[in-house]
């Protein structure tokens, strides 16, 4: 995996995004799912933006570059792994301790929030060289982001539907079987 051509502006920004990331993640927020959903949520948003960004920032497309390179380089994987996966988690973590925000309403004025507040973040990645658009345009990232949320909310009642089954079959009813604490 090639190194970047250069360490600036873009680099340094992506290592203080992991640090925060990183300290938000493994100190803030308490245990809220199992193992095995956790790990389920944080690899299908790695996966999710590595998708998306290839499909997107890739040949026919390319609408964008990530990093200093078309290529895939180190710090393509920490943007994945530290920023693309921890950020959503944190998004899943606080709909689901919310209790799925008792409305409709509010349920979608926090997706529509979230969305907007992601779109400006890239903006902010976008001054800072993360990435160089190609004929993208940052608020066509909104629906992006309404999307990926929304799945990841499918993908949450989903596994807790199959954990609600697993511990019914199992015979046991406790919350901490689950890894739920409020």
């Amino acid at each position: 995996m090639p190194l970047p051509n250069k360490f600036d502006e873009n680099e340094i920004f992506i290592l203080i995004l992991c640090v925060l990331y990183s300290f938000v993640f493994v100190t803030l927020l308490h245990k809220r799912f199992t193992y095995s959903t956790s790990i389920i949520l944080f690899l299908f948003n790695i996966s999710i933006g590595i998708t998306v960004d290839h499909f997107l920032a890739g040949p026919p497309l390319d609408l964008y570059d990530v990093m200093d390179t078309k290529e895939f380089e180190l710090f393509d994987l920490f943007l994945y792994i530290f920023i693309y996966g921890p950020a959503t988690y944190t998004f899943i973590y606080i709909y689901d301790k919310w209790g799925y925000l008792n409305s409709n309403s509010k349920k979608y004025l926090y997706l529509l929030f979230i969305a907007i507040l992601n779109t400006v973040f890239e903006y902010v990645a976008v001054l800072f060289n993360v990435y160089e658009y190609n004929g993208w345009k940052v608020y066509y990232s909104i629906p992006v982001y309404l999307l990926v949320y929304c799945t990841n909310i499918y993908l949450l009642k989903l596994l807790k539907n199959t954990e609600s089954k697993k511990e019914c079959l199992d015979g046991s009813s406790s919350h901490a079987n689950l890894g739920n604490v409020d």
